[in-house]
């Protein structure tokens, strides 16, 4: 029943009884009329009495009961709209008619369902957005206008070594670089885009190419959003493709000016006029042609170990028999500076899981190199021994030795400790390269350990077969 309806009707009994209670005084007065005067009075006061009190408790505990049925469901409605306001998940009012209290439950419940549904799907936006921040490989920051950081994602704190709280923190208190600042301040200023590229020495130096950004509402900075993008792998690749085709640019001209000059000599006349120098000249073309040949080789070979396409046929392989074939084709080469090479500490190693081919050109490069910068009457020693399922093996010689600030880098392409030393000895500068990129291919590793003038330990380690 409507709530007006029921007040109306409310307003209607009173009136009823009121109507009621006249009509039975006057009753009363009739049928007392030959009575006693002060009996009368008696009696018509006690009957009012009672009259009036049944007029006004019948309304009074309608009212009562209407109002306690109001109050019940109007106190569920505001429970309902205190935990809808504190953002917890809410049950449904019971609506068990039409009236005015029980259309605002209604719509207290749809209003319910409107927010949860949106509270979820907002929900399932920021953890959407979480899980991309958190996946990037730009570190993000977000500040308000002031400088003070809101939100940063995991990326950032690897970029700049941070760690602790960062949020509500001013930027300039995480990283102190000018040039950052001073591109915050011009967005901040300008409420445009920018774009710079800076360096900066953190525990290491890094190459950082950054973006800004501001967020606006109505024409109104509200904040400021960076994008750090570290370029210090790619500035480093950059590098290393400029010096390989300036080293290799380099090696190719040498032997190229060489073989073209002397071409030329011996087309000009000197085949004929003379017999002996142009016998010399055809032995010069002919060594540096065979080094041009050595170079594209070694760049042919490196090429395809770095381009991870190159089959290995792995199998069991004794690893002293390839070792002394090894020894066997530098053996003249030793004997010409009078170096001895053992390799008696190799003959009880375990079998290895390696490609007998790579493995020997490995062997190859390393004698090679042991000799070549071994002084005459020196020795070179090849050693192996077992740690778990691995073989090291250590070719140790008595040569020159390696600085220490060159040891890190001397297994990069083209480099050398001494080029002038080098090119005149027919390296390359490749060899070493490519030992590392077959010992990493079969699974192992290679180091190297050197003191100048004592002699250099290059060691390598194979899996066991």
């Amino acid at each position: 029943m409507n709530l007006a309806i029921r007040w109306k009707l409310l307003g209607s009994c009173v009136l009823m009884l009121i109507v009621l209670e006249v009509a039975l005084l006057g009753f009363l007065a009739h049928a007392l009329g030959n009575t006693p005067l002060h009996f009368s009075k008696e009696s018509i006061y006690i009957v009012a009495g009672i009259a009036v009190a049944v007029a006004m408790l019948f309304p009074l505990v309608l009212v009562l009961s209407l109002s306690g049925s109001s109050a019940k469901a109007l106190s569920a409605i505001t429970a309902v709209i205190t935990r809808i306001g504190n953002g917890e998940s809410v049950g449904r009012i019971a609506v068990t008619s039409r009236e005015e209290i029980d259309n605002l439950a209604r719509a207290v419940n749809e209003m319910a369902v409107r927010i949860e549904d949106r509270l979820a799907h907002l929900a399932a936006e920021k953890y959407r957005l979480d899980t991309i921040l958190c996946g990037m490989g730009e570190g993000i920051m977000v500040t308000d206008p002031a400088g003070v950081i809101t939100m940063v994602n995991p990326a950032f704190r690897r970029l700049f070594a941070v760690d602790g709280v960062v949020e509500n923190r001013p930027f300039i208190e995480i990283v102190r670089h000018p040039s950052l600042h001073e591109a915050f301040k011009m967005v901040l200023s300008t409420q445009g885009e920018r774009l710079d590229e800076i360096t900066l020495q953190l525990d290491r130096e890094i190459a950082i190419l950054t973006h800004w950004a501001p967020l606006l509402e109505q024409e109104e900075t509200r904040g400021i959003v960076a994008v750090f993008h570290d370029m210090s792998d790619l500035k480093r690749l950059e590098k290393v493709r400029r010096d390989f085709v300036a080293n290799v640019s380099h090696e190719l001209r040498t032997p190229v000016t060489v073989i073209k000059g002397y071409a030329e000599t011996l087309l000009s006349g000197a085949l004929e006029t003379d017999i002996e120098r142009a016998g010399r000249f055809v032995e010069i073309i002919h060594n540096h042609a065979e080094r041009l040949a050595t170079l594209i080789g070694d760049l042919l070979a490196l090429s395809e170990l770095e381009s991870g396409e190159l089959a290995m046929e792995l199998a069991p392989l004794p690893i002293a028999g390839t070792i002394r074939r090894s020894c066997n084709l530098l053996e003249q080469k030793a004997r010409e500076k009078e170096i001895t090479i053992d390799w008696s500490g190799v003959e009880k190693t375990s079998p290895v899981m390696a490609d007998p081919c790579r493995i020997e050109q490995v062997m190859v490069n390393l004698l090679d190199n042991a000799i070549k910068y071994t002084p005459e009457k020196g020795s070179v020693a090849i050693s192996a021994s077992e740690t778990g399922r691995m073989v090291t093996i250590a070719v140790v010689d008595t040569g020159i030795g390696i600085p220490p600030q060159d040891q890190p880098r001397i297994f990069e392409r083209f480099y050398r400790v001494n080029k002038a030393r080098s090119r005149e000895q027919g390296g390359t500068g490749l060899g070493l390269s490519i030992v590392k990129h077959i010992v990493q291919l079969h699974g192992g590793t290679v180091s190297v350990e050197s003191t100048p003038g004592k002699g250099s330990i290059f060691t390598f380690t194979l899996k066991t077969a």
